[in-house]
């Protein structure tokens, strides 16, 4: 029987999801040409009016927020987020040790319990773990050492995936936000929310069609008993 002592049922896997997020936002943001919210000329307007020069771009936040924690943020001149994304990433970071130090400690003290079960010639190097996880467990409990061991591993691996993903959030976040720079909300965009229903079919009140219309799934549903109907214009 081969004795089973590294492999995590969530250490590969939570390296994967922060592999895929990250390779995911970096090549759908930058695998492509940066699409302008606005004209080029009233996006270069835009930009000057906020004093930003006419190249600032989302892909340029993209890679910049990729490269360096925060810089993103800094590019946009959004600095006071710099300090959050700082304070995220201390307190994932501490987390992250903490959580291997109690996995090392509960791990080692495990290995030197079941040496000297088995063999009586355990790993003297342990003994100290060995000694200050019985206290914390109020004796010498190898399963309860073992349940820790793979507690505390799970913690620190959640906190690992925890940290790729606030990495991969302060970059979009920089993305989404150099976008927002140029995007002009005008006064001709407006949303209306109608009631309909059978007794609006033909009634005096009914809706005049807007210049552009979105129906949602299951709206011909709708004529037919009460619902909602939105409407956007712009």
């Amino acid at each position: 029987m081969t004795a089973n002592r590294g492999t995590s049922p969530y250490g590969r896997s939570a390296w994967d999801r922060v592999l895929a997020v990250t390779l995911g936002l970096l090549v759908v943001a930058g695998g492509t040409d940066t699409a302008h919210a606005q004209p080029d000329s009233v996006r270069t307007a835009l930009l000057k009016e906020k004093g930003f020069s006419p190249d600032h771009s989302p892909t340029g936040a993209l890679w910049r927020g990729a490269a360096v924690p925060g810089w993103g943020q800094y590019y946009n001149r959004q600095y006071y987020k710099i300090p959050l994304v700082y304070a995220g990433f201390a307190a994932l970071g501490y987390r992250i040790l903490t959580t291997h130090r109690e996995y090392l400690l509960f791990k080692r003290a495990h290995i030197f319990g079941r040496e000297q079960q088995l063999t009586g010639a355990p790993t003297e190097a342990y003994r100290d773990e060995f000694n200050e996880a019985s206290r914390q467990l109020g004796g010498e409990r190898l399963a309860a050492m073992r349940e820790q061991r793979d507690r505390y591993r799970r913690k620190r691996d959640l906190a690992i995936l925890g940290t790729g993903l606030f990495y991969a959030l302060t970059v979009l976040d920089a993305y989404v936000s150099a976008h927002l720079l140029t995007f002009d909300v005008g006064e001709d965009l407006s949303m209306r929310v109608h009631p309909t229903g059978r007794s609006q079919a033909g009634g005096p009140h009914r809706l005049q069609p807007s210049r552009t219309r979105f129906r949602l799934p299951g709206e011909a549903l709708a004529e037919r008993g009460p619902g909602m109907r939105f409407q956007i214009r712009f």
